[in-house]
């Protein structure tokens, strides 16, 4: 069952309904089972305008608005900007950790990094996407937390599993003791192309469905499931959001839905029990 490209119907997350929280204006989704603070913002609540409308936190973006909702960010959540390290994914292999407090002149953004890591008290990450997975980390004992950007580029590299088994051996934790949380994120039911590249490569098969007129749907969670199975997880420590982020456009960007040229929304992680 556990092969990193055999997906069996049994390897499936615990699908959670996400808790919807509302602050300053702003509203987000947590998973109660996921100990570290956390939210997956939606796309409303910004400064925003036109394809970026409303709430685009992105970080490499024309969008004029997006520094100000970062900042509107910080402020609902009560924590210090200083405090917080920008994920700029690049859909590579990079993994990042920090484990020693953060400096007044720390670069606060991380370039061409998909992963992030630290083991020191509320240290947060900000990562925004529209889209792709964002697979959140921590465990019972609070030993760490962080972030992994997981798109279809990485995902075919098996940087899932990459991160499990790095986080493992820094922090000296067994893969059965990790909890992870699944974003909203495309899934099968929309992730859906014409002749997709995918179609020639080997790794995907298991993830291709084909709905006939040479059209094909793609499912990223179950390619991800496997990695996160082949890295030591345990089904009782995978919670899915179940939110598909196409199909609820309405309150996340989409670049399948809306094109590539549109907002990303933000997903914060932190070593702390809750923000603030």
């Amino acid at each position: 069952m556990q092969q990193i490209n055999g997906y069996s119907k049994e390897m499936k997350p615990m699908e959670v309904k996400p808790t919807e929280v509302k602050t300053s204006g702003l509203n987000y989704y947590r998973l109660e089972e996921v100990p570290a603070a956390h939210g997956f913002f939606t796309r409303h609540g910004g400064v925003s305008k036109g394809e970026f409308s409303d709430f685009n936190t992105a970080y490499k973006t024309t969008d004029p608005g997006a520094q100000a909702n970062r900042e509107k960010l910080f402020n609902a959540i009560k924590v210090n900007p200083d405090r917080v390290m920008i994920l700029s994914p690049n859909h590579g292999d990079n993994i990042v950790f920090i484990d020693d407090d953060l400096e007044q002149d720390d670069d606060r953004v991380r370039f061409e990094t998909d992963a992030a890591f630290t083991s020191v008290r509320d240290i947060y990450f900000l990562v925004s996407a529209a889209d792709c997975i964002l697979l959140l980390l921590s465990n019972k004992e609070f030993t760490f937390a962080g972030a992994v950007h997981l798109g279809w580029r990485n995902i075919v590299n098996g940087f899932a599993s990459k991160a499990i088994t790095a986080v493992s051996k820094k922090y000296n934790i067994k893969p059965s003791e990790i909890i992870a949380g699944i974003s909203p994120s495309i899934r099968s039911c929309c992730y859906i192309y014409e002749n997709p590249t995918q179609k020639e490569d080997p790794f995907w098969q298991p993830y291709l469905k084909d709905l006939g007129n040479d059209k094909y749907s793609i499912d990223l969670t179950g390619a991800t499931m496997a990695q996160l199975y082949s890295g030591g997880l345990i089904d009782d420590n995978i919670f899915d959001a179940s939110i598909c982020t196409s199909c609820r456009n309405d309150i996340f960007f989409s670049c399948y839905k809306q094109g590539y040229v549109s907002g990303r929304f933000p997903v914060v992680i932190g070593l702390a029990k809750e923000f603030g």
